[in-house]
């Protein structure tokens, strides 16, 4: 059947390059279409789908490509790339690696495959393969940012740091490496440094909203509040606000009957309790009715919104229309009767550090705090297995009341936090009538968290629980090791069960309690104990967990 025309061909990629992909993705259809065993079109076809992120559609043509021409060591990278973005992680590396053993010189694959591997928790691997990325192209920029990245996550910050300085070096105006490198130097505690390196990739890209949320850990670190809530609100309305700087993320696109009941719950809380009453029975019957229009898989599986869907919901859908003040409180936002040395004693007697007691919060805090959750539209992560939702502190949990509560903490128990500052906080909510596929509730399977403490409290009425003797959390004791990254900690579940099971690990189960707080190390495994809590919007069980300092630290 013959090969296209040179011309053809070169207007092809002249649209590609020039980021014409409607035109570049008509023309290739039709050199493929005519010229079905030219492999460089269906080559050039797969990374206009990559380009305009139709990685599904993007699977076939680059798999095409690669039977036409098995030894194009591009058309593996390129597959590897679409493999990687699908989550197919093993089939990513071994993409890239195909790749690189028909062309060790594709410095973008050596750095990509340290990509992979950094999802996957295999950071030396990792590592690897950014050194040879770099042997391969010594100004290769982004792969010293990459390696600092990692080099971090290996508790390597000197290094980190060097690699990062690098980077700049090579790449003035690279943003994200300024924010990289704030991170390095926050764990560091070089806080000033890490504040003016996260002002850089602000000033270079004012939109930037990782750096924002990074500055107001930073400055809340620095005890400056004020300043730190205006960054964190800078983030939630650049990634939330009318116009978000990414109006394609899929919890724009995506929802689930467990996602869409909670907020047609929550509308008819707020109208009940008397805020923009038509507002939000308008908002409830408008939700209800999407609702009714959509076939579900299960209660917790996500599904795509269709555009008539999506339309009609508008800028009300995971936004922050509706946010409650949670003002700090006069004197502590703690319960003035807690015994301060038996907690901190039996946090000490625990093997590994651990003790759980009642009345944490003061009456005041507690009250303010739970109008201000089930008020506030800010539970826009609906992605996991359970179906509860999740609120952080970039997305509207920030208030002062929250940041005030982590501050006391630290003052309260300095034996227990020493120096430690909050490095994250986030919010869950759970409905038990939520059935996953397998027609079974679950909340947080067993993991550990990236910090040195760990403190977890209640704030739903102990009368919504209907099982008094659960509901609340179960700590192994056995730590995750200290060379596991926060996506090992979290993708092996099988393994560490496997492991708590084959020791024979101890176990302290917590019941659920109002206002009960659990305080533990971090490096703990632990997960949600079972849970059956009432029906109804303020019945829903609500968990906040705060973690302080860098594990591994002492």
């Amino acid at each position: 059947m013959g090969d296209p025309s040179q011309a053809k061909l070169n207007s092809l990629l002249e649209h590609y390059q020039n980021g014409r992909f409607g035109d570049a993705e008509k023309l290739a259809i039709s050199v493929t279409r005519q010229f079905p065993q030219h492999q460089f079109s269906w080559k050039i076809l797969g990374a206009i789908l990559q380009q305009t992120g139709r990685m599904s559609e993007s699977v076939v043509v680059n798999q095409k490509s690669i039977e036409l021409t098995p030894q194009d060591a591009e058309a593996h990278y390129n597959f590897g790339m679409t493999l990687n973005y699908l989550g197919r992680l093993e089939e990513a590396e071994a993409s890239y690696r195909q790749a690189i053993s028909l062309n060790p010189d594709i410095a973008q694959a050596h750095s990509n495959l340290g990509n992979t591997l950094q999802e996957l928790g295999r950071l030396e691997e990792a590592e690897a393969s950014y050194r040879q990325a770099i042997e391969v192209k010594p100004d290769y920029a982004e792969a010293y940012s990459n390696l600092g990245n990692t080099l971090q996550e290996l508790g390597k910050l000197e290094e980190a740091e060097a690699s990062h300085r690098k980077t700049i070096a090579l790449k003035p105006n690279y943003v994200p490496v300024y924010n990289n490198l704030g991170d390095t130097l926050r764990d560091l505690g070089r806080l000033e440094e890490a504040e003016a390196s996260y002002r850089k990739a602000i000033a270079l890209k004012p939109d930037y909203a990782k750096a924002h949320n990074n500055l107001g850990i930073t400055l809340n670190a620095m005890g400056l509040k004020d300043s730190a809530l205006l960054h964190f609100k800078k983030n939630l309305y650049l990634e939330r606000g009318k116009n978000p700087v990414n109006p394609r993320h899929k919890s724009f696109r995506l929802i689930s009957k467990a996602k869409i009941d909670h907020d047609i719950e929550q509308f008819e809380y707020l109208a009940a309790s008397g805020y923009e009453v038509k507002k939000f029975q308008d908002l409830a019957t408008l939700y209800k009715t999407v609702s009714s229009e959509i076939n579900y898989p299960s209660d917790t599986g996500t599904l795509p919104l269709s555009d008539k869907h999506q339309n009609l919901l508008g800028d009300t859908y995971n936004r922050p229309i509706h946010i409650l003040e949670a003002p700090a409180v006069d004197e502590s936002s703690l319960n003035d009767s807690l015994d301060v040395n038996k907690i901190t004693e039996d946090y000490f007697e625990h093997e590994f550090g651990l003790t759980y007691f009642d009345d944490f919060l003061s009456l005041a805090s507690l009250k303010s705090l739970r109008k201000f959750l089930l008020g506030s539209t800010i539970w826009y992560d609906f992605f996991h297995t359970g179906g509860y939702m999740g609120a952080y502190l970039k997305d509207g949990l920030a208030s002062p009341l929250m940041l005030q509560i982590a501050d006391d903490i630290r003052k309260k128990f300095p034996k227990i936090f020493k120096n430690y500052h909050l490095a994250q906080l986030w919010a869950y909510k759970y409905d038990s009538r939520a059935f996953d596929k397998n027609n079974t509730f679950s909340g947080i399977n067993v993991h550990a968290d990236f910090a040195a403490i760990n403190v977890n409290f209640w704030i739903t009425p102990e009368s919504a629980n209907l099982d008094p003797s659960s509901g609340g959390l179960v700590v192994y004791n056995a730590e995750a090791s200290l060379e596991w990254d926060f996506k090992k900690y979290n993708r092996i579940e099988k393994k560490i069960r496997e492991d708590i099971q084959n020791n024979d690990q101890k176990k302290t189960i917590v019941p659920y309690n109002e206002n009960r707080a659990v305080m533990f190390n971090s490096n703990l495994f632990h997960e949600t104990d079972k849970i059956e809590f009432k029906e109804g919007y303020e019945n829903r069980r609500i968990n906040i967990t705060m973690l302080f300092g860098k594990r591994g630290l002492k």
